[in-house]
Order: structure tokens, then sequence, then C-alpha cells
């Protein structure tokens, strides 16, 4: 694949002998694992925690330093000389392209730095756990933007490497800064990697980090963290790509009224057919919800589509269950009560198994809407406006395509 094996799995360096050093590529000191460098020991070596404990913590520190000079290469390389030829890239390019791997690679050298300034002299007596907690926030900032746009940075290479003056350039750029054997692609795919390898090598340095260390407690503290942070930009990227998917949603209803569904929203929980009793009047209708809101449609005879009639924000209402025939006529039902407006409406199906379902996705849309806001988590407006400019492209070149099939 891309990866050299020594950039994907955590290994201990070790100095190696000519015959080795002939079967690496130019500029990749070979590294081997914990478990054949502890092959080579004696017994009481093998059982020395803290000979481990010294290995794993250089490790981490030899690949943190490795990190940083990748990220330093593209932006000393590509980057740079992407920025000065204007025939070739424009700046919307070179956003797409390389995002904000400027201030990740300045977050990494100040993370670096940290870690350096928690070294003893006495390697293995170090307290280094801390460091993570310590820029926790940062990573989850730092790395979600980075990752949630990273798809477009795929996308954007992809094409441009499909036209040999771009494949020349980026070619000449790895050549410049003598930068190992991989593709740009590769490189703007290490900081996605990075994020999620933290943990891994946290759990091997717990593991050799005896209870009575001064860095256990820490290094335990630590690995969590970055297993949260590691899960919360996973999640982040999933809903920022989840958003174009409802934009499509949205353009393909008739009569849209209001504001657009991503000013609140940005994932669909639960979708399906409910009768509605409001002022008296019972409806079929076609239920989506989203988080923050839940949008109802009727369908248009003849078409199969749907048509937009109404939604109600989920931040006013409560939802309160109804025993069968509470209401007249209502079997498998409960209401939504408007607090601010001081209105309701019915809500009923036709199968128990169904309103459990529909019950448990409105815990799960209250569940959801919780997390976000204690995550901070927020779509920038600037995504929202690509989401739709993006439907707006594919829906005209959809009717091109069929405009010409039909001419």
């Amino acid at each position: 694949g891309w990866f050299p094996a020594d950039s994907v799995r955590l290994r201990i360096s070790q100095e190696v002998d000519e015959q080795d050093v002939r079967h690496q590529d130019k500029g990749s000191p070979r590294r081997i694992t914990i478990m054949q460098r502890m092959s080579t020991m004696s017994g009481k070596q093998r059982l020395n925690p803290e000979w481990v404990r010294q290995k794993v913590i250089e490790e981490i520190i030899n690949y943190e330093e490795g990190y940083v000079k990748n990220l330093k290469d593209v932006i000393e390389g590509p980057l740079k000389e992407a920025r000065l030829r204007k025939d070739l890239f424009n700046d919307n390019q070179i956003e797409r392209l390389f995002n904000n791997i400027e201030e990740l690679f300045e977050f990494q050298v100040q993370f670096l730095e940290s870690l350096k300034n928690r070294l003893k002299t006495i390697v293995h007596k170090s307290e280094i756990g801390d460091t993570f907690t310590e820029y926790q926030d940062k990573f989850v900032d730092i790395y979600s933007r980075y990752c949630n746009n990273h798809s477009s940075a795929l996308a954007e290479y992809t094409i441009l490497n499909q036209h040999m003056i771009y494949t020349i350039f980026f070619e000449s750029c790895r050549l410049l800064k003598d930068m190992e054997s991989i593709p740009l692609d590769g490189y703007l795919l290490k900081p996605v990697q990075r994020i999620c390898q933290y943990q891994l090598q946290l759990k091997e340095l717990l593991k050799y980090t005896t209870s009575t260390h001064p860095d256990h407690a820490k290094v335990k503290d630590a690995e969590c963290i970055m297993s949260k942070v590691a899960s919360t930009v996973n999640e982040r990227k999933r809903r920022t790509e989840n958003i174009n998917k409802l934009a499509q949603w949205q353009s393909t209803i008739e009569d849209w009224r209001g504001e657009d569904i991503l000013v609140k929203s940005s994932i669909m929980i639960h979708s399906g057919s409910l009768y509605k009793i409001s002022a008296g009047n019972k409806q079929l209708r076609r239920f989506f919800l989203f988080d923050k809101q839940l949008v109802y449609c009727r369908k248009v005879l003849g078409s199969g589509k749907l048509q937009y009639k109404g939604r109600i924000n989920l931040d006013q209402c409560q939802t309160v269950n109804l025993d069968d025939n509470s209401e007249p006529g209502v079997v498998n039902g409960w209401k939504m009560e408007n607090r601010v407006k001081n209105k309701w409406i019915v809500l009923f199906c036709k199968k128990s198994s169904d309103k459990t379902a529909w019950l448990d996705a409105l815990k799960e849309e209250r569940r959801q809407v919780e997390l976000d806001e204690e995550n901070n988590f927020v779509i920038p407006e600037a995504q929202k406006q690509a989401a739709y400019v993006q439907v707006t492209r594919s829906n005209s070149t959809r009717s091109k395509k069929l405009n010409s099939f039909f001419a």
C-alpha cells in the first residue's frame, strides 16, 4: 500500500546492521517491534518494565518528531510551491487540498516541545501523561477540522492527478524536499491516522507503567481522553459528511418553506408514516426526525414525491405518552406539547412496535442534542453552504443529462 510498516504500527527504534539498511527507503529508519526487540534480550531484561517503558517513551518522541517533519515537508514542499504556481492552482484548490495543515503543524510543534520538556535524565521516570490531557481540546478542534475536510482533499487530489502536469508537479515537490516515496495523498492521510495512534501508544505505555509510578494515573487518564478524542473526531467527520445527504434530501421536497434543514440539524435519526391529529383533523403524513426538529410531508398523488407541510421545533416540545383510547380513536399514540406556544398535536401509528421505535428515537434525539452541546459540536457555515452548492451542481448536471437524452 501507501505506507511502509514503520509508518503504521507502534515500533521501537534500534540500530541495525548494514545488510538491513540496504532494504530500507531513504530517510526511513528501520524500526523493530517491542516483541521482536525483547526476543533478543535475556529473560531478566524481558521482565524489566522500566527498560520497556523507556523504549516506549523514546518511540513516542521519535514518532512525533517524524510526524512533525512530514507536516513540515508538505508545507515547505507542495503547499509552498502550489502558492507560487498561480497558473496551476487557485486559492480554493489550495484550501481544499491542504486545509488547516499549517495550523496543525504549529500545534504539533508546540505539543512535541511539551513532551520533550517532560523527559527526565532517567527516561523511564518521566511523566508525560498529563501532556495529552492539557492539549485535549486543541486535539479535538484542530483535528476535527482537518479530518472533516480530508475527503474533499482526496477528491481534489484525485482530479488533479489525472493530468500529467500535476502528477509531475507533485513528484517534483517530493524530490525537491527529499521526501519519502509516498504520494501526496499518503502524506495528507497521516494526520487522520495519527489521531488514532495516540491511544495505541498510550495503551502500550500504560502496560509498562507500574501502579506505583507517579505517571500511572496520568497515562491512564490520557489513554481514556485520547480514545474519546479519536471517537469525537471520527463522529464529527461522519456528521459533516452526512450534511450533504441532508441537503440532497431537502432538494427533493416540493414547496419547501422556512429556514433550510441545515440551519438547525445535521443528522436524520428516524423516519416513517404517522397519523397526525391537530385541530380535530386526522391526516396521514410522512415524518422525518432530525436533531432539533421533526419535519412532516404529504405524498403528492401520482408522482410519488413529497410536499412540505410543516415542522415541529423539538427544543420547545416535550413528548407525552398516551394510553390507548385515552384520546378518542387513538391507539399506539403520543402527544407533542409545545410549551412555548401552548399548542399540541397527537401522533399515532398502526403497530405498537412502531410506537416503541418512535419513542426510542425521540429519546435518542434529545440525547444527541445534549451530547452535541456538551462537545460544542457545530457545523461551520462554510460547510453548510458547500453542501448546498454541491447539491445544486449535482442536480444541474443531472438535468443537463436528461435534457440531452430527450433532445
